[in-house]
C-alpha cells in the first residue's frame, strides 16, 4: 500500500484539484495553487500514485494543501476498514447491511416506474454482496435481490435481448 505524501500547504486559494489513484481506485483529492502544481504532482508520483490534475470549479473554495481522503480508498481510517470499499457507510448497523449509493436508472424520459440499483451485503463476515433492484410507482415499492452471478447473467441476457430488437425508435415505432 502506498502512503499519502506530504504536500505543500501554503494556504493560498487552490485552482487545481489533483486526483490521487492507486491502481484503479480513486483514493484522495489534493488541492493546490498554481505555484505548487508541478511540485505536488511530482511528490505524488514519487509516492507511487497516479496524479491527475483538473481545473477547479469556480464555486469550490479550498486552500492550497487541502487533501480529501475518500473513506472507500486505500488511505481510509482503520475505523472504515470493516466496510466494503463500495459501502456508503451510512448507518449500516441500523440497516443491518452495507449498501452502496443507489444508482438511478434514468432514461431522461417519463417512465412508469422509478428504478434504482445498488449493491447490498449483510453484516455477517461471510456474507456475499448482492444486487438490489428497487422499483417505485407512487407509494408502492418492490425490490428484487440477485446474487452477483444472477446479475451478471441478467446483464448478458439484457444485452442479447436489446441486440436482437435493434432497440431504437424508427419513425415513432420500435424495430
Amino acid at each position: 500500500m502506498s502512503t499519502l505524501p506530504t504536500l505543500p500547504t501554503c494556504g493560498e486559494p487552490a485552482t487545481v484539484r489533483i486526483e490521487l489513484y492507486t491502481a484503479d481506485s480513486l483514493d484522495a483529492c489534493a488541492y493546490t495553487c498554481p505555484a505548487h502544481i508541478t511540485y505536488a504532482t511530482a511528490v505524488i508520483a514519487r509516492a507511487g500514485l497516479d496524479a491527475h490534475p483538473f481545473g477547479l470549479a469556480p464555486d469550490v473554495d479550498r486552500p492550497c494543501g487541502y487533501v480529501h481522503v475518500y473513506a472507500t480508498g486505500t488511505f481510509a481510517e482503520p475505523a472504515d476498514q470493516g466496510h466494503p470499499r463500495w459501502c456508503d457507510r451510512d448507518d449500516c448497523l441500523r440497516r443491518g447491511q452495507h449498501r452502496s449509493r443507489a444508482r438511478h436508472v434514468n432514461t431522461n424520459r417519463p417512465e412508469a416506474f422509478i428504478v434504482d440499483v445498488a449493491l447490498v451485503q449483510a453484516l455477517h463476515p461471510a456474507a456475499e454482496p448482492m444486487v438490489n433492484l428497487t422499483s417505485v410507482e407512487g407509494s408502492a415499492a418492490a425490490s428484487l435481490v440477485l446474487s452477483i452471478g444472477q446479475a451478471l447473467v441478467l446483464r448478458y441476457r439484457l444485452a442479447h435481448l436489446l441486440g436482437i430488437t435493434k432497440a431504437g425508435p424508427n419513425g415513432g415505432r420500435w424495430v
